[in-house]
């Protein structure tokens, strides 16, 4: 008989809390009489992903969510694991952090607890300058938060003795641990992420960001694929992003004025569109790191630079859309950037990212699908920096500023074949596996197994002693939002 142990505090969000239940519910299929023991939160942790800043009416509906879905996917009242809180992870001298590498190597008893700490401070304040001075008083609730979920989950592991453990993401401070620990016992372990669609996936020994994981997995995809329409549907992916659908995922274009261009365009010049990404979700994911430069306007700046006094080059810098709500150290320096050669097309610009591709005459990437779609149209694609397409062979990748120079002033260079593009269109098209008994509809139409998946309901009622942490609440919200706690911030989760 296997033994399962689950962990994935996704309540507050009717996709990711659907497709967990939909996962244990096909554990249970698949290994008859299995024993599955789920973790939950129980309102011990300072705060998580979804709840940033600990709402306590949020975390009533999220572990009520949880059990009544799980329950619905057959597990029963002793299946349920609560954390605890341990005294330990409240104890210990947190030391003064310098700057971001600093927290990602910092160790507690052996264990990395701070590069997962560091991720979801990038997440929550879409910065990547974390450093105490900063960040202080978050670093220290995310660092004993981090100390206590490992103190659990040893605890945990080593009563239980599962033989997988299966969990959500991975990358974030309430999670990171279980991966350290999982890696340190060899227990094999799934990290579990939505799909396309409604589909969901699971990764094996791997976090969902790593490239060599899905690269292998497009690949082994687009192989296995039907013969007969797997082209189709490739090239379908290709045509709705630019069409602006959502067929797929959400549209970042769909607001932009078709085939607008820059009003300042020069054909006479050398073109160079620069499409940079949202810095935040993988800065603390080791496998994304360039060995190139820290930062990408650390690269972008590099680049313009450059080419400062050549009048035959221009570069438009489209900010990508993600970035339009954000003020933080990224935008500042992108709006700080004063060059004549270099036009800078803001995130909420009506200039068409696709009719930038066409006129342009090259593309330079850090990781974004831009970089492979340029690639489809028929525009060479330079990627300098990671990305799921990184060993594709869809875009030139410079190992040196040198190359990529050498890249950028070759007038004749050829895009890479269209061809290569394929097997990631479709792999993007229809990735994860259909769900049996979760329908997604929405925030409010989702369901499970034909029943509505409420916020509320009396269950709820039960954890109102939640509100003993009625001050950490307040504190939190201080924190995040510098503002006092009123009536309005019960609604705020995040």
């Amino acid at each position: 008989m296997k033994r399962y142990l689950i962990y994935s505090n996704t309540g507050l969000t009717s996709k990711q809390v659907g497709l967990t239940a939909e996962i244990v519910e096909q554990l249970r299929k698949e290994e008859q009489g299995a024993d599955i023991k789920f973790v939950l939160c129980d309102n011990v942790l300072e705060n998580c992903y979804f709840n940033r800043v600990h709402n306590i009416p949020g975390c009533m509906s999220c572990q009520t969510r949880l059990i009544n879905l799980l329950k619905l996917a057959g597990l029963q009242k002793d299946d349920f694991i609560s954390f605890k809180h341990h005294p330990e992870a409240q104890a210990f001298e947190i030391p003064e952090f310098n700057d971001l590498d600093e927290l990602l190597d910092f160790s507690y008893n052996g264990w990395n607890v701070g590069r997962g700490v560091a991720s979801s401070i990038i997440s929550y304040k879409r910065d990547y300058h974390v450093n105490s001075e900063k960040y202080g008083e978050l670093i220290k609730i995310e660092l004993q938060k981090a100390v206590n979920v490992l103190l659990n989950f040893q605890a945990i592991v080593d009563d239980f003795v599962p033989d997988e453990i299966y969990l959500f993401n991975g990358r974030f401070a309430e999670v990171h641990p279980l991966v350290e620990l999982a890696r340190a016992k060899g227990i094999p372990f799934y990290s579990m992420e939505a799909g396309s669609g409604s589909n969901y996936e699971l990764f094996k020994n791997h976090l969902p960001h790593s490239i060599k994981y899905r690269e292998k997995r497009i690949l082994d995809n687009w192989e296995s694929g039907d013969a007969g329409t797997k082209e189709q549907k490739a090239k379908k992916w290709f045509e709705s992003k630019r069409d602006g659908l959502e067929t797929y995922e959400r549209s970042f274009t769909s607001q932009q004025d078709k085939n607008r261009h820059p009003e300042d365009f020069d054909k006479k010049k050398q073109n160079i569109a620069i499409f940079n990404s949202s810095e935040d979700e993988l800065k603390a994911i080791m496998e994304w790191a360039s060995p190139l430069f820290k930062y990408q306007n650390e690269a972008i700046n590099q680049i313009v630079s450059h080419y400062v006094e050549n009048e035959n080059f221009h570069f438009y810098l489209r900010v990508h859309p993600n970035l339009g709500e954000v003020k933080n150290i990224q935008m500042d320096e992108i709006l700080q950037m004063n060059f004549k050669n270099l036009t800078i097309i803001p995130p909420d610009s009506p200039i068409d990212t696709y009719s930038l591709i066409d006129v342009c005459d090259k593309v330079i990437t850090f990781g974004s699908s831009v970089g492979i779609e340029a690639t489809f149209w028929g525009k060479p694609s330079i990627l300098y920096g990671k990305a799921f397409y990184l060993n594709l062979d869809v875009a030139y990748v410079p190992q040196s500023f040198a190359e990529l120079c050498d890249l950028i002033e070759r007038k004749e260079l050829p895009p890479k074949n269209k061809d290569n593009t394929l097997s990631y269109g479709f792999y993007m098209s229809e990735y994860g596996k259909q769900t049996e008994y979760f329908h997604f509809n929405g925030l409010k139409g989702s369901s499970y197994k034909g029943q509505k998946i409420r916020p509320f309901g009396l269950s709820s009622l039960k954890f109102l002693g939640y509100f003993k942490n009625y001050r950490l609440w307040k504190q939190l919200h201080r924190i995040y939002y510098s503002k006092p706690f009123s009536l309005n911030s019960i609604k705020k989760y995040k």
